[in-house]
This record gives C-alpha cells, sequence and structure tokens, in this order.
C-alpha cells in the first residue's frame, strides 16, 4: 500500500506520517524530498529555481519507486502544484512536470489531504511560515486534485482525531 499524504507547508503532514508508521511498523516513511533539497542547499521557499524544481522531481519520483509499503508525507501531486505556484509563467517547465508527474498520481492507494487552517505554522527552519503563501499552495492543490480527478480524504482534527480516522480507514482495506 502507498500513501501519499498531501497539503501544503506546516499542515501536519510529518506529524500524521510518523504516527502511522508507529501504529504501522511495517509501513516505510519516506524522507521529504524538500527536506533531501534543503540539506543539499537548494531553497524550496518562494525563492525556489527551476534548477530545484527539476532536482525534486527527479527526487521524489526516486522515493516514491519500490513495492513496498510506504506512506509519504509528500508527494508528486505536492510537488506539481507548488510548480504551478511558483513558476505559473513558466510554461516549459509546467509542462515537463505534468507530464513526468500526473501518470504517477495514479500509483497512490491512498492519498490523505490535509487542509490549511488548521493549526498555525511553527518555525523549523525548513518551510517558511507565510500564511499567503500556504493559503496559496493549498488552493492549487485542490486545483491539481480537481483537474486530474485524483480520489483523496480530507482529514481535519487535531492529530488525535486525524490519526483514529486513519484508523478507521485502514479497517476499509
Amino acid at each position: 500500500m502507498k500513501i501519499a499524504i498531501i497539503g501544503a507547508q506546516g499542515v501536519g503532514k510529518t506529524t500524521l506520517a510518523n504516527q502511522i508508521s508507529k501504529e504501522y511498523p511495517d509501513f516505510k516513511i519516506l524522507p521529504e524530498a524538500a527536506r533531501l533539497a534543503k540539506e543539499v542547499r537548494y531553497n524550496i521557499d518562494q525563492t525556489a529555481t527551476t534548477e530545484t524544481e527539476l532536482w525534486l522531481i527527479a527526487k521524489q519520483i526516486e522515493l516514491e519507486d519500490g513495492n513496498e509499503k510506504w506512506v509519504a508525507d509528500r508527494s508528486c501531486i505536492d510537488l506539481l502544484a507548488y510548480i504551478h505556484h511558483l513558476f505559473s509563467k513558466e510554461s516549459t517547465l509546467i509542462e515537463f512536470a505534468t507530464k513526468t508527474l500526473v501518470p504517477r498520481f495514479y500509483n497512490y492507494d491512498l492519498v490523505l489531504y490535509l487542509p490549511s487552517g488548521q493549526f498555525a505554522i511553527e518555525d523549523d527552519g525548513a518551510r517558511t511560515t507565510d500564511i499567503k503563501f500556504q493559503r496559496a499552495v493549498d488552493t492549487r492543490i485542490r486545483n491539481v486534485l480537481e483537474k486530474h480527478k485524483i480520489p483523496f480524504i480530507k482529514i481535519v482534527g487535531s492529530p488525535k482525531e486525524r490519526l483514529a480516522k486513519v484508523k478507521n480507514l485502514f479497517k476499509k482495506y
């Protein structure tokens, strides 16, 4: 089973991924490509470059390849939404990203969408804390989901409530 947890920065994806992994240890947590990019000195906020996005596309695909059970707190869906937001005038990048990433959307067995506005954004030194940026990316994520008709489940509530909802979902799978 491949689970993609999607949402803008600071919505609790990593928290939920860690909770799932703790409850279901047979699920591998995929590292977040954006954090890996930051480690190798790419800018991952509003100052990201085309080079950054190409690196992220390649890394996200590499991370998601494989047949094992995994949970990812970032996916090709999020990545395409960020690219649309940050590079709306760069049609070549958007076209490449769309052709490369969209076919991968259908590899996910479960897509969990965490909307913005549930929590304050924590400053972890990696992500931007700009709420307007978060909301704009959230809108782009919803647009990608709608445009590509990706089935997803919206998960809201406290971290404990979110985990309980996921555990109930797992009973169906």
